[in-house]
């Protein structure tokens, strides 16, 4: 009978030994964001004595923190938590549960709640923590190509500093059968990622300008992050264009196709412009007077620093005066009406103008 009873004894209390656990659940949160730890304890029956709060990484274990009946908390190693940890459990409730603020990459770890209760002893279980970091991004390019025939980097896509390590693509379109791209990746002592993403390809006229987008994927992010880029490509001047404007007839354009923007230079071949009867404003001529003064062979220079070229226009002016003009133009319509047929091959008032272009490298 006696042994019976012992045996009874015995089971409530292996029954009420393996009803007695703690329970709580593993999260993930982005750097910066709040996060909440919960934990629990399962039992009805015992009084709770203590909470300890431990946290562990690869190197060392700290205990953390002391959270005793009636909500009181003190730290025994803050390990940078000190003002960034709240307790929003209850622990008569024989919640443990806390909430971390702003979290940091070095709050990644492993924590452990361990429960003392009376009479049957001490109780724990293990929460993972895993802290994503999402990556700072660029798309640039260290050295400005220049116009060439071999194959440099047009632009460089960097995710820095990412945990996990990110997903770097490039989106180049129609131009993009002329690319390549060459992607490597460092790691840090801090679990972190950098990721560089060469785009690489020939440096021509054709491909400055073009637009290429990096596309990052990472497990921080909520949606792809999507980066547009231009393409620049340096180049010397190419053929010098010299018109007249076709607004007025008093002012001499000059303009020409390179990158960086060229720097224009008039003059005139053989002697200087008339200071009064003209005024230069970067790559346009301004004729304030059409006289015979500004008779001559004008020259347009446009220059960056990978090269320079150069265009001509002959400026003549065919009258002095208003009234010898419209002596010339009474003679010019008598001759059309006396002879229909004639072709009319002489210049009329104002500039007559004679184009050739140089450009050298």
């Amino acid at each position: 009978m006696l042994r019976k009873l012992c045996c009874v004894i015995l089971l409530i209390i292996q029954r009420n030994t393996e009803s007695t656990r703690v329970i709580g659940e593993c999260r993930t949160v982005v750097q910066g964001e709040d996060v909440d730890l919960s934990c629990r304890l399962i039992e009805r029956t015992q009084e709770l004595k203590q909470i300890t709060w431990l946290k562990s990484t690869k190197d060392e274990k700290h205990n953390l923190m002391l959270i005793h009946p009636n909500g009181v908390t003190g730290f025994v190693v803050p390990n940078g938590l000190a003002g960034r940890v709240q307790l929003i459990g209850n622990p008569s409730e024989n919640l443990g549960s806390i909430r971390i603020t702003a979290v940091r990459l070095l709050d990644e770890g492993t924590f452990t709640w361990i429960f003392n209760v009376f009479p049957s002893g001490a109780y724990n279980t293990e929460i993972s923590l895993t802290v994503l970091v999402p990556p700072v991004v660029s798309v640039t390019v260290d050295v400005t190509p220049v116009i060439g025939e071999k194959e440099v980097i047009l632009a460089t896509c960097v995710a820095a500093g990412a945990k996990p390590q990110a997903d770097v693509k490039w989106k180049t379109g129609t131009f993009g059968s002329l690319l390549k791209t060459v992607t490597n990746s460092t790691q840090h002592a801090n679990g972190t990622t950098t990721v560089l993403s060469h785009l690489l390809g020939v440096p021509t006229r054709a491909a400055n300008q073009q637009q290429v987008q990096c596309v990052v994927n990472q497990s921080a992010l909520a949606t792809d992050r999507i980066f547009n880029y231009t393409i620049d490509i340096h180049y010397p001047p190419q053929a010098v264009n010299i018109t007249l404007s076709e607004t007025s007839q008093t002012s001499v354009l000059c303009v020409a196709d390179g990158n960086p923007q060229p720097n224009y230079t008039l003059s005139r071949v053989g002697q200087s412009w008339p200071g009064s009867s003209v005024r230069a404003e970067g790559g346009t001529l301004i004729l304030l007077s059409l006289s015979s003064e500004l008779n001559g062979l004008c020259v347009c220079e446009a220059s960056n620093p990978y090269g320079r070229a150069t265009g001509f226009l002959y400026v003549h002016t065919s009258c002095e005066t208003s009234a010898a003009c419209w002596v010339l133009l009474v003679v010019i319509l008598c001759l059309i009406v006396a002879a229909p047929a004639l072709l009319w091959s002489s210049p009329l008032p104002g500039i007559i103008t004679a184009r050739r272009n140089r450009r050298t490298g």
